[in-house]
């Protein structure tokens, strides 16, 4: 079986969270999976854009022909315990999330499976971003996850999954997969040289702001040339190779 998991850690975060993200690895080894931390460009000055990438990137894999894509925030630490992700299969759903605090779903861990469901969803996702998004899907939010959420809304394709797979917010689950945000941010411990490091690169980068209720056709483009950037410096993403 072809599969393929992911992370974006530009910015910094590949330092920031190596931890998490050499978890990432030895699960995707454990798992016969490919695994592919997309660091480069280094620097992304716009942080929206590197927080969108996911999406246009999941979707260029599914239709490359992998038959798993799975994405997992560069802030999220796989246990050694965690099972295989594609266990959570299941009849007529191809994309898998968990919801995180608020009752939402969370973007920052998505499975898929290769179907034309799967891609029709990450296509709408995609469809959104010039589309006005409701205040309480984009609430406390800055970057894709509100459009992820009001795409959920309107299609048959997601599978809300346990919160071990994507655990944002309880310190004392026995959890697969955590995820070091909100209230769990605290929790993770980095060295010195690495906290100076991540706090430099993130320091280059603009500030991040409110989700708007829509990004204009130049944010659009922006990703594409991103997207179009990094499908050529990781041929991984287009290949699948033996």
């Amino acid at each position: 079986m072809s599969t393929l998991i992911f992370t974006v850690a530009q910015n910094g975060y590949g330092v920031g969270y190596s931890q998490c993200v050499q978890s990432h690895a030895a699960y995707a080894k454990r798992v016969g999976a490919k695994y592919l931390p997309v660091v480069r460009p280094f620097r992304v000055k716009e942080p929206a854009l590197s927080a969108w990438l996911k999406i246009p990137l999941m979707l260029h894999a599914l239709r490359s022909g992998y038959e798993w894509v799975a994405f997992v925030d560069a802030d999220c630490r796989i246990h050694s315990s965690a099972p295989d992700f594609r266990a959570v299969e299941q009849p007529g759903r191809s994309v898998y999330m968990a919801n995180g605090r608020s009752g939402r779903v969370n973007s920052g861990v998505m499975f898929a499976k290769a179907a034309a469901g799967a891609a029709a969803f990450f296509e709408q996702v995609m469809g959104s971003l010039t589309t006005g998004i409701p205040p309480e899907d984009r609430q406390n939010l800055r970057y894709e996850n509100g459009n992820v959420i009001y795409c959920t809304r309107h299609s048959e394709q997601v599978e809300v999954i346990d919160h071990r797979w994507n655990n944002t917010y309880e310190p004392g689950l026995q959890d697969h997969f955590r995820h070091y945000t909100g209230p769990l941010r605290g929790e993770y411990r980095r060295s010195l040289f690495d906290t100076a490091a991540f706090w430099v690169a993130r320091s280059l980068a603009a500030t991040p702001t409110s989700q708007p209720e829509a990004r204009d056709a130049a944010f659009v483009q922006r990703l594409a040339d991103l997207t179009a950037t990094c499908v050529g410096i990781y041929p991984v993403l287009s290949k699948l190779h033996e």
